[in-house]
C-alpha cells in the first residue's frame, strides 16, 4: 500500500497527491467505479494521470465494479457505447493493464 492523499477542494474538485517516490515502479490502483460512478471514475483518471506524471513504469488498474458496463452495445440509434468509451479513456490516460473483476454483476 502506497501513500496517496485524495482530498477535495471547496468547489468539489478532486485533488490527488502522491506522497512517496514511485519513479520506475509498477503501480496497482484498486478503484471501483460504483456509485457515484462519475466521481469515482474522475478520481481514477486523475490518479492515473498523477502516477504517469510521477514516472511510474507500469500502471495497472484493478476495477472490482466497472461503471458503465451495462452500456456495452448499442441499444438504440444515436446512443454511445459507454463501456468502450470508458475503456478508451483509460487507454488514453496511459493504463498498461486493466483487470476487471465482474463486468455484469447485479
Amino acid at each position: 500500500m502506497g501513500k496517496l492523499k485524495v482530498s477535495r477542494f471547496a468547489d468539489g474538485e478532486v485533488n490527488i497527491q502522491v506522497q512517496e517516490n514511485i519513479r520506475g515502479k509498477d503501480i496497482y490502483i484498486i478503484q471501483p467505479t460504483c456509485p457515484p460512478v462519475n466521481e469515482n471514475l474522475m478520481e481514477l483518471l486523475l490518479m492515473i494521470s498523477t502516477f504517469r506524471r510521477a514516472s511510474a513504469h507500469k500502471i495497472n488498474v484493478v476495477i472490482p465494479y466497472y461503471g458503465y458496463c451495462r452500456q456495452d452495445r448499442k441499444s438504440a440509434p444515436r446512443v454511445p457505447i459507454s463501456a468502450a468509451d470508458v475503456a478508451r479513456l483509460l487507454e488514453t490516460m496511459g493504463v498498461d493493464r486493466v483487470i476487471a473483476i465482474d463486468l455484469h454483476c447485479g
